[in-house]
Parts: C-alpha cells; structure tokens; sequence
C-alpha cells in the first residue's frame, strides 16, 4: 500500500511537472494569454494584468484607511494617522486633518477620556470607471465612558491611482479625489435599542441624584 501511495504521488508529480513544461505565455499589453494543454486539448485563458489590482486589493485598501483614519483615542490617533495618510494624496488627507484639527478632536479625546469607533457597511468598487473609483458607506460612534452616541452616518467617494508600493503602502495605491456625500441610512432596532437603555439609565441617575440632593437639602434645613 505504501508503495502505491508513494508511486501515486510520483505520478502527480510528474504529470504537475509535464503540465508546466507544455504551458506557453504570450504577453500582451493587457494581460497574459496563458495556454494550457490538458486531456481537453489545448485551451487559453487570459491571466490578470501583474500590474491591475483587484477588487478585493483595492477593498482592503479602503477599509485599512477607514479604520485608521476613522477610529482612535487620544493614545492612537497620532500613529492611527501616520497609517492613514500614505493610503490617500495630499490634498485629500489635508482635508480630513484639517476637520479634525478644526473640530479639536484629540483636545476632546483628552478632554472627555473619549474615543470613535466604526462600522463598515459597504465598499463599492466601480471597476469600469476609469481611473476606477469607489464609495465608503460607514457609521461613526463616539464613546465616553460606558456611553455611546448616536451613529453619525458618513458617505465617502474616491478614485484609485497607482504609486510605489512600500512600507508604509504596501498595496501600491493611493485614494484620490476624496470627497463626502449624504448617507443616511437610518438605525437599525438594536442601535435604537441601546440608545433607549442608555436614555434610561441616565433618567433613573438624574432621578436618583434629585432625590439625593432633597434629602440632603432637608437635612440641612431640620438642623
């Protein structure tokens, strides 16, 4: 038995390495015309440009710098940052600093013990633009403590242009012509769910401490 597994193994091999001698390229300006010679006869597919990214690369890429450039606290934002920007040009990502510099957002972070966190709800990617482009529909929260607030819709548009890959881009591309649009898809029954709990519990506490605060009062006053 071990024999025939062993001789099984040697005959993949040999047929893998049979195959791969029989494939032949033909390179084109588009793509790879990749011929393959099976049982079937010989067959062509066009193989992925080396230099087109796909789909999902370019999704990475966007959820990557969301989740940078979107989410942070006052100990993360600053790395959280320099993660971000190499995903996006110049202009874009000056836009976005200057928001958060105009809205005083890590003074708030620090101020409130505060953090954002986001959740994705699609990325599209419009493969037949050219430069292809792309949409980001997300929700923001913000956090103090054990409280959240309402999820702030946000819509983001975008092409896609090649650069260097590197270290601190490792996909090769960049976002361009970034730019925001309304988004308002609405909460969905849980989300309402926890605001309502939250509304809640702040009545009760407001309730709690006025009725602290009497009792108090009227002790003062009895002596």
């Amino acid at each position: 038995m071990r024999n025939i597994a062993l001789g099984a193994i040697g005959l993949a091999l040999v047929v893998c390495l049979a195959a791969g001698g029989l494939v032949m390229y033909a390179y084109g300006s588009v793509g790879q015309r990749v011929y393959v010679v099976g049982s079937q006869g010989t067959q062509a597919a066009l193989a992925a440009n080396p230099e087109e990214h796909t789909d999902f690369e370019l999704r990475n890429l966007v959820r990557t710098f969301a989740q940078y450039m979107f989410q942070h606290d006052q100990y993360t934002f600053k790395d959280n940052l320099n993660m971000a920007l190499p995903l996006i040009d110049e202009m874009g990502g000056r836009r976005i600093y200057d928001g958060f510099k105009k809205g005083d957002v890590l003074g708030n972070y620090t101020k409130f013990g505060a953090r954002t966190s986001i959740t994705i709800d699609s990325i599209v990617i419009d493969s037949h633009s050219r430069p292809k482009s792309g949409r980001l529909y997300l929700r923001q929260r913000a956090f103090v403590g054990d409280r959240q607030s309402q999820p702030t819709p946000m819509g983001c548009s975008f092409r896609f242009a090649e650069t260097n890959r590197s270290n601190k881009n490792p996909f090769g591309v960049i976002l361009t012509s970034f730019d925001y649009f309304l988004y308002n898809p609405g909460m969905s029954k849980a989300e309402k769910q926890i605001l309502e709990d939250q509304a809640r519990r702040d009545a009760e506490d407001l309730a709690r401490a006025k009725a602290g605060a009497a009792a108090a009062q009227a002790g003062t006053e009895a002596q």
